[in-house]
């Protein structure tokens, strides 16, 4: 139960937190926060934090369908079905929304529209029983909604409600140079370790998990030991094994 409030409440709260960063928070003019707790329920906010649960809940049970056999493999695709349409339903009204409120052109950014097109595909897919390919759409969708909302925040970092002269920016915020130049260093060496490593777990977990892999084994009849009777089935005398 524990864990599966934690797995709703970690994407709902950081789809939030990300909201909340693009439609602007109450900040002072010494970059400080001065609003209350309820204004970090804002309804943007709140519909981000909604959008990245139903992605998440839909790409964990692509997850599950592409790597289990029997009744789960059944019941999660059956799952993703139900999760789907509204997954699909929700990243379009959220892709709109964040282009509407915080852009001044017309036609959707590319990221927007792939976020949209990613999120269709994973939509038609499930229904075809494609289950790598769901689970890859899945992913492009959630990348593509969470970079959606850094792309309409740049060059902010926070957006200020109180005024624009308070917005936390990519240049008043910045590190000093050295700190840049050694996180750099630190992101060129370690990135790709940990790429490699995502990618070898995923080698080592391609394999599809089934239930029976689990159930106990039965006991292996014990061998009979050396000298000890054999009774023939057609009813002839017993004989004596081991050596002669």
């Amino acid at each position: 139960m524990l864990l599966t409030v934690s797995s709703v409440l970690a994407p709902l709260l950081i789809g939030v937190a990300l909201g909340d960063l693009l439609q602007g928070l109450p900040i002072n003019s010494a970059q400080n926060y001065t609003g209350s707790f309820w204004d970090l329920l804002q309804p943007y906010g709140l519909f981000t934090g909604v959008t990245l649960v139903l992605i998440c809940a839909l790409h964990g049970a692509t997850f599950l369908s592409l790597r289990t056999t029997g009744d789960m493999h059944e019941r999660s695709r059956a799952l993703a079905r139900r999760i789907a349409p509204a997954t699909a339903a929700v990243v379009v009204g959220f892709a709109i929304w964040t282009h509407v409120a915080h852009s001044d052109t017309f036609f959707l950014n590319p990221v927007e529209l792939l976020a949209i097109l990613a999120v269709l595909a994973a939509f038609w897919l499930v229904y075809e029983d494609r289950d790598g390919f769901a689970f890859a759409a899945t992913t492009v969708t959630m990348a593509s909604a969470i970079v959606a909302i850094f792309v309409g925040l740049y060059p902010n970092v926070m957006v200020s409600s109180t005024s624009a002269a308070n917005n936390l920016t990519a240049y008043n915020t910045a590190s000093p140079a050295y700190p840049l130049k050694v996180m750099s260093v630190v992101a060129i060496i370690l990135l790709p370790v940990v790429l490699v490593y995502q990618t070898w777990t995923y080698y080592v977990f391609r394999r599809r998990v089934s239930a029976a892999e689990f159930q106990p084994q039965a006991p292996s009849a014990a061998p009979a030991p050396s000298g000890a009777a054999v009774h023939s089935p057609d009813g002839a005398q017993p004989s004596a094994s081991g050596p002669a």
